[in-house]
């Protein structure tokens, strides 16, 4: 496996990371007011959900993107057939080593908003959940920054704006749901 291989994975890692993450955050929040163990129960069961929709929905686009590349190829070697050749088996082997990768860092990613409510009272977790997120942005905008050659602080504080932004967003719309909606 050489460095592109590793960059590769760790590109995929990183979104699904934050997909996961993020999105978890969102339900979170979204469930303030509920017992700890309904906004645990949600964010595992929501973070799982996302990690395997982003290893089916990445599986579907990285293969679309080679099969346009092998396609590419075919025609320009006026061969029949390229499922058979190396090139493929390597890009299929590509494909299948990003959408897990895509998917399970989804999955871990989902557990950072979540698990300051083992550990703490609602009130308190909620904050920490942004917190811990906002921190796994700056580590994760950290990495793609070293990976993509360019500013470690832009991207670092980039993804961990993009955690008090989601933050914000999802508690709004949570206290503006919450005013409207029937209680029950």
């Amino acid at each position: 496996m050489d460095y592109e291989d590793i960059e590769q994975e760790l590109v995929a890692a990183t979104r699904g990371m934050m997909d996961g993450t993020l999105s978890t955050l969102g339900v979170v929040i979204g469930a303030t007011g509920a017992p700890p163990e309904v906004i645990i129960a949600a964010g595992i069961s929501g973070g799982l959900a996302n990690s395997f929709s982003n290893i089916f929905a990445a599986f579907t686009s990285y293969e679309t993107e080679l099969m346009i590349n092998i396609n590419t190829l075919k025609e320009a070697m006026l061969r029949k057939d390229m499922t058979e050749t190396e090139v493929y088996h390597e890009g299929k082997q590509e494909v299948n080593k990003q959408s897990l990768a895509d998917g399970i860092a989804t999955a871990f990613g989902a557990l950072v908003p979540v698990t300051p409510y083992f550990f703490f009272p609602s009130r308190t977790s909620i904050f920490l959940a942004v917190l811990l997120t906002s921190l796994l942005g700056l580590f994760v905008g950290l990495v793609m920054g070293r990976i993509s050659r360019r500013s470690l602080i832009k991207s670092g504080l980039k993804m961990a704006i993009s955690a008090i932004v989601v933050g914000i967003i999802s508690a709004l719309v949570q206290s503006g749901l919450s005013s409207v909606l029937p209680k029950s």
